[in-house]
């Protein structure tokens, strides 16, 4: 069976993939919140595990902060799992199983507010058997203001092997849901290829290549096939949910191709530019030729990782 950690680092994945950091981030608070909530349900692992694997004290006030450690370490893993499905899974509700509200009422009545716990129209008053303390659980008193009172087995280690498998479970549940919403979203687009948007750009600049060598007279409509290109990959990011600033890859091309081909189009424009002759030009159009390389390589990873099911 899958570990939290192992969970919690495939999801971490997901979350800081450019193609979902735009989507969580929308709402900056619920991005760091977000994280915090994960953070928190990492941490508490850290602390059950330091709690199982370490040497359990002798003394009965380490004890007693042992175990007001761990029940209220599970406690806040407990409401960090309630925040992180509500931000990453909106409109999902968070229904508390049995066990966990075994653990949360375990923890109330021995830790939380022992001295008095209203449910159910009952006050009550709890306390903690000293002579019973283990690391396996201990015995709890309980007194009720209807008159009665009981002794009752607190199996710690048993509430935090159930717990954990209910973590485990619920996160695994929400990959499930994740992995069919990608592969709902990808479903859309496999077939509708982003290089497809580059198919004229070699050829393209063969004819700039040849105009500025006095060979051809199409270096115009090369300079405007490669803006069209750009156009049509924009908007093909567009109808994917996502732009040109998704991927810091892309935005930098962008922006480094912007000046030289704009350039160049007045050039061929006859227009005032920064080119003073047909061979300073064929330097811009070496540089615009390997940024739209990189470009298009760009576009084949996304389009690859299109076609990759996201259900396994």
């Amino acid at each position: 069976m899958q570990t939290i950690t192992e969970i919690s680092r495939w999801i971490r994945d997901y979350g800081h993939d450019p193609r979902h950091i735009q989507h969580l981030s929308s709402v900056p608070f619920d991005w760091h919140q977000l994280w915090t909530a994960l953070n928190t349900i990492d941490d508490v692992e850290l602390a059950i595990h330091s709690y199982l694997e370490g040497e359990f004290p002798a003394g009965p006030g380490e004890q007693y902060l042992r175990l007001y450690g761990v029940f209220q370490a599970l406690f806040v893993q407990q409401d960090a799992m309630r925040h992180f499905i509500e931000i990453i899974r909106p409109g999902t509700p968070f229904v508390l199983a049995d066990v966990l509200r075994d653990v949360r009422e375990a923890r109330n009545a021995s830790v939380g507010h022992p001295t008095e716990v209203q449910r159910k129209g009952e006050v009550s008053a709890h306390g903690i058997s000293r002579s019973t303390i283990g690391r396996d659980g201990f015995l709890l008193m309980s007194f009720s203001d209807k008159g009665g009172s009981s002794f009752t087995n607190v199996p710690v280690l048993e509430l935090i092997a159930k717990q954990r498998k209910e973590v485990v479970r619920v996160l695994l549940e929400v990959v499930k849901q994740l992995k069919a919403d990608d592969e709902e979203h990808k479903g859309k687009f496999r077939g509708r290829s982003l290089k497809d948007c580059f198919r004229l750009v070699t050829y393209a600049f063969e004819k700039i290549s040849a105009n500025l060598r006095g060979k051809d007279l199409l270096g115009a409509w090369g300079a405007g096939e490669l803006q069209s290109s750009l156009t049509m990959f924009e908007k093909m990011l567009n109808e994917r949910g996502l732009t040109i600033e998704t991927y810091d890859s892309i935005k930098y091309y962008y922006a480094e191709i912007e000046y030289p081909l704009a350039e160049l189009q007045k050039f061929f424009a006859k227009q005032a530019s920064d080119i003073a002759s047909a061979k300073a030009a064929i330097v811009y159009a070496n540089a615009l030729r390997g940024w739209f390389s990189e470009l298009m390589d760009i576009a084949q990873e996304i389009d690859e990782e299109y076609e990759k099911s996201e259900t396994s």
